[in-house]
């Protein structure tokens, strides 16, 4: 099984509206608070092409889209995947380095 987990570390104490999906599973619109998170499992499937998306909405409704997972670039380094929200971007945890320091801006 894989784990992901995101985290709402917005500035300001703003709510995080996420909404994940891929090609079998829609998880649903999650309100989440100031230093919340949503966690989900799965098993990737055969193909290896497993991929979940998260549209993500703050403050001035602005909606902003994210890979959150996919399978090329995460199932080498991640088991137990875990996200942070900020207004940058996405930030992912580094268990080597025991930080969010792999950070992503936003998708167009």
């Amino acid at each position: 099984k894989t784990y992901v987990v995101v985290w709402n570390e917005l500035e300001g104490g703003q709510e995080l509206k996420l909404h994940c999906k891929s090609g079998d599973d829609d998880l649903g619109l999650r309100v989440l608070k100031p230093d919340n998170g949503f966690k989900w499992t799965f098993r990737p499937n055969f193909w290896h092409t497993t991929q979940f998306y998260c549209t993500m909405q703050w403050g001035d409704g602005k909606i902003h889209r994210f890979d959150i997972y996919i399978w090329k670039r995460d199932y080498e380094r991640c088991g137990h995947c875990q996200w942070i929200v900020k207004e940058s971007g996405p930030c992912f945890f580094d268990p080597a380095a025991h930080a969010y320091d792999i950070c992503y801006g936003w998708k167009p």
